[in-house]
């Protein structure tokens, strides 16, 4: 197992990061397609059904 990256608390996260971060798990846990854009992940069953994930930050 890798280890976990050092947390830097001077380091900027954006929401694409954080869907760069999650579509890795997408690819290898979930049946059909992810594609990133952006800060949206689009999600695609294998049967067509599509879903957008948006990652946006909360104040």
């Amino acid at each position: 197992m890798e280890d976990k990256i050092a947390w830097d608390a001077s380091a900027e996260v954006t929401a694409e990061d954080v869907m760069a971060s999650l579509k890795p798990l997408f690819d290898e846990y979930l049946l059909g397609t992810c594609e990133q854009q952006g800060d949206t992940l689009l999600y695609t069953l294998p049967d067509g059904r599509t879903f957008r994930l948006k990652a946006e930050r909360m104040m």
